[in-house]
């Protein structure tokens, strides 16, 4: 599946002269976002599509929106008068098969006849891996919100980099005033006592998801929780998403992937956590 990787909503880079096309048809598919409506495909039950259902009707701002289930979907999915909010089953290029699931934002169209697959996504973000039933729903109003903030930084005409890999800004303005919460699945390693405390001088720290949920739920200001999403086991040509996220603000503060293997298990390393932390070191 070709895809469009986010990248920081506050990222400003130029681009190379290929690049530019890519940049114009963007923006022509977001010109008339806020006219069109955005169709939420959801399937009647399971916590996921509840949450989305949930985050969607207290959180979507920028289009009109209406809910829709798969068979209705088939049926208008060549419409190119609306865009879809949809959950994508993604397979790396050497996975035998799809070891995550995505959220993606599609505009309706010819392209879309077969399958989705063939259509070029406009936005697509990791949502959980396939292998296990947890989702956190604390999370599910963020991604409305990173998805919104993508979109308005296109329309403004923001130039984003198209390098086929995530990153996060080099420009951390501001960073080391939010404190960081890593949940202690999210990291591949096992911290010595108070390391991660004093690598953020106070300003990091390790715990339990119930405090992760409970930052996003009450969107504590100034603070950031970790949000890692890869397959349990370690398929061939797996990888490994790592995100932060503010959860006042519902920013993508930091966006990576790495490739699965034994010497890359899944989570944030020790390599991650130091360069993260490094705006903290001033």
């Amino acid at each position: 599946m070709r895809r469009l990787f986010i990248v920081l909503a506050s990222l400003v880079v130029s681009v190379s002269a290929m690049a530019q096309p890519v940049l114009k048809d963007l923006r022509n598919n977001f010109k008339n976002f806020s006219a069109k409506t955005t169709m939420v495909v959801l399937s009647p039950d399971g916590i996921v599509d509840a949450a989305i259902r949930d985050a969607v009707t207290k959180g979507w701002k920028l289009s009109p929106y209406k809910f829709c289930n798969y068979n209705e979907y088939e049926k208008i999915k060549n419409d190119t008068s609306f865009f879809f909010l949809i959950k994508t089953d993604g397979r790396q290029r050497r996975e035998a098969e799809p070891g995550i699931e995505y959220l993606t934002l599609v505009k309706g169209g010819y392209e879309m006849r077969n399958s989705i697959e063939r259509h070029p996504e406009l936005i697509s973000l990791p949502l959980r891996s396939l292998d296990e039933d947890h989702f956190n729903v604390s999370y599910a109003p963020a991604y409305i919100s990173i998805f919104q903030n993508y979109i308005r930084k296109i329309q403004r005409g923001v130039l984003l980099a198209f390098t086929g890999e995530m990153s996060y800004t080099d420009s951390q303005d501001g960073i080391e005033n939010k404190t960081i919460l890593f949940n202690t699945s999210d990291l591949s390693f096992v911290p010595e006592p108070d390391e991660i405390k004093w690598m953020f001088r106070s300003k990091g720290y390790v715990v339990e998801e119930e405090k992760i949920s409970e930052a996003l739920d009450k969107a504590l200001p100034n603070h950031i929780v970790s949000l890692v999403i890869a397959p349990r086991d370690i398929p061939k040509g797996g990888v490994c998403y790592k995100l932060l996220i503010s959860t006042d603000t519902h920013e993508l503060l930091y966006y990576k992937k790495h490739k699965l293997g034994n010497r890359n298990p899944r989570g944030f390393s020790r390599d991650d956590i130091k360069r993260i932390s490094i705006p903290y070191q001033h």
